[in-house]
């Protein structure tokens, strides 16, 4: 009997179909050993040799999997193929002991179907040691900043803290646009608008230049003139001119792209999403959803163009399949986008709570294969002058656009915000030709106000931190959960919100390990991470130089926080009443 090890128990049975007899699929339900809960287990000056232990409750399912091993004549490792697969996989390996001459394997499959897991099977590979370094070298950081930070944040604000060397910096985010927006002074500024007729048809212009300036005034004076001088002035078209507009698909999903897409779309939490795709891919429905690349198996594209070109026709199906890039720095890209693993399970084939995110990953993979949205895009330049031909030093600008094909918009629209800029001009302007004469209809002067900067959306801080280069498709879900759930950061009309000990904390941090919790420096590590995992690093290394930066902010810390403490329990001064006359 051939044994096969998973992370689920929904997944195994789903496998164990595929494979049929002379096979036994098992289910190790995630990481299986780990560092201790109650002591650091990291032993720094023995090189951080780290102790691990059989995770609490996983007693059974541990000993039910070494006999399992012992008892198979090849064992096929199939754990999520990333580094905590990979690192789950060398776990059971290390606690199963197996002996020499018995065949172990690392199986891969990026979608649970028959012919993805039957190939796992057929082309193993041996465990990769390097993705094994990069996610203890990991751990070992996250355990050193959260079991020695977490206590000095404890004693120093006298209460219940707990940092993280990734979640820490996504808190530190939200209280920094928190302040961005209290100490944000608001200014007012004035535009002008004119309401014009051309041959009995109105439509808008905006004064872009004066004087070679920018049209913005922080005050109304100015354009009260102009507008007295608007009433006697001649108005044409200095130049008009039509075009054709393009807008492109986005390419099929990354593990960020999804929960923004469906935190704008759906309301859903990255947290949800992630729960809910999971649930997807373990039914065999789609591709494995932590991931950073865009690229597509080439057979999934033209199933893709198949259904479109049967479906929509030939006008919706480009010439060749569609390619994408990552443009996000960072990109590991191991893994295929999020798509469905077969285009001919439509979104009313599913029900249940994944229903409407597996239509979302439906509808946006086959548009990324769709043609190009085409618009139609007019402008004109509007002058104005005593007399025609001789206009002032300033211009107007009249601007229109309306659709002239769909494209992949007929399948999919994107939720609002994403990919697009959203400030192009809508509507249509009539058919204007140069010189032509205008009619002013009236001047409109309009008063604005700057804005402060929005707070967090869950989506908008999944895409800041991708941005940043904080974090992997792994750690995204859990790092905005762990601050809600850890009452730093509270949901407030759908937008991120510190509380006041989020704001102690972030605080304590920053001003005491400055360092480690900066932006770029949690950036250059997850470089190093990757590093270690493409073998062109050590471990050691990468530890050492973390230890080397961050020991010395601890001592300080250490330090800071025996001191509150200290000020704390002092008696206080006793108070004497004075005498009685």
């Amino acid at each position: 009997m051939k044994l096969v090890i998973v992370e689920s128990p929904a997944k195994s049975k789903k496998i164990a179909g595929f494979l049929g007899q002379g096979w036994r699929v098992e289910a190790c339900l995630g990481h299986v050993r780990d560092l201790p809960e109650t002591e650091l287990g990291v032993e720094v000056a023995a090189d951080f040799r780290p102790t691990y232990e059989v995770l609490p409750g996983k007693g059974n399912v541990v000993k039910k999997l070494l006999k399992a091993i012992k008892d198979a004549e090849a064992v096929y490792v199939a754990t999520d193929p990333d580094r905590e697969g990979e690192a789950i996989a060398w776990h059971l390996l290390k606690l199963a002991n197996v002996p020499k001459d018995k065949p172990v394997y690392r199986a891969l499959f990026h979608a649970i179907t028959q012919d993805a897991v039957r190939e796992a099977v057929a082309h193993p590979r041996v465990l990769d040691v390097n993705l094994v370094e990069a996610q203890q070298a990991r751990r070992i950081v996250d355990r050193l900043v959260g079991y020695l930070a977490s206590p000095l944040a404890a004693k120093a604000l006298d209460g219940k803290f707990s940092a993280g060397r990734v979640q820490s910096v996504c808190l530190r985010l939200v209280v920094e646009r928190e302040r961005e927006i209290a100490g944000f002074t608001p200014e007012t500024f004035w535009t002008l608008v004119l309401k014009l007729a051309a041959d009995g048809t109105e439509f808008t212009a905006k004064l872009h230049r004066v004087k070679g300036a920018d049209s913005a005034f922080k005050t109304r004076e100015p354009l009260d003139k102009l507008v007295t001088l608007l009433q006697t002035a001649q108005l044409w078209v200095g130049k008009a001119g039509r075009s054709v507009k393009a807008r492109n698909p986005l390419p099929p999903f990354t593990t960020s792209s999804l929960q923004q897409a469906a935190s704008k779309g759906l309301g859903l939490s990255p947290d949800k999403t992630m729960a809910l795709a999971q649930t997807l891919y373990e039914q065999g429905w789609i591709t494995y959803m932590r991931t950073d690349g865009v690229s597509v198996a080439p057979e999934a594209q033209t199933a893709a163009r198949d259904y479109i070109a049967r479906e929509h026709g030939a006008d919706y199906l480009p010439p060749e399949p569609l390619t994408y890039t990552v443009k996000t720095a960072n990109a590991q890209e191991a893994h295929e986008a999020i798509r469905p693993t077969d285009v001919s399970r439509l979104p009313n084939d599913v029900e249940g709570d994944g229903a409407a995110l597996y239509a979302l990953i439906w509808k946006r993979f086959i548009a990324s294969q769709m043609s190009p949205a085409l618009y139609t895009v007019t402008g004109a330049v509007i002058y104005v002058g005593k007399a025609h031909g001789q206009p002032f030093p300033m211009e107007f600008r009249a601007q229109g656009r309306s659709p002239l094909f769909d494209g992949f918009l007929k399948v999919y629209e994107e939720p609002a915000d994403e990919g697009e800029d959203g400030n192009e001009a809508t509507g249509t302007l009539p058919p204007l030709k140069d010189n032509q004469v205008l009619k002013l209809v009236a001047p409109v002067i309009e008063e604005h106000q700057t804005r402060a900067p929005a707070r967090y959306t869950e989506a908008a801080l999944v895409q800041a931190l991708e941005q940043r280069g904080i974090g992997r498709p792994s750690t995204y879900a859990s790092m905005v959960k762990t601050v809600k759930e850890k009452g730093y950061v509270k949901v407030s009309q759908k937008r991120l919100v510190p509380t006041e000990n989020g704001i102690a904390l972030c605080d304590f941090l920053t001003t005491h390990f400055a360092d480690v919790l900066a932006y770029d420096y949690t950036a250059r590590l997850e470089n190093q991470l990757d590093r270690i995992a493409a073998g062109n690093t050590a471990r050691l290394e990468v530890l050492r130089a973390f230890w080397d930066g961050f020991n010395p902010h601890l001592s300080k810390a250490t330090e800071y926080a025996l001191a509150q403490v200290k000020a704390r329990h002092a008696p206080k001064p006793l108070m004497l009443r004075p005498a009685e006359e």
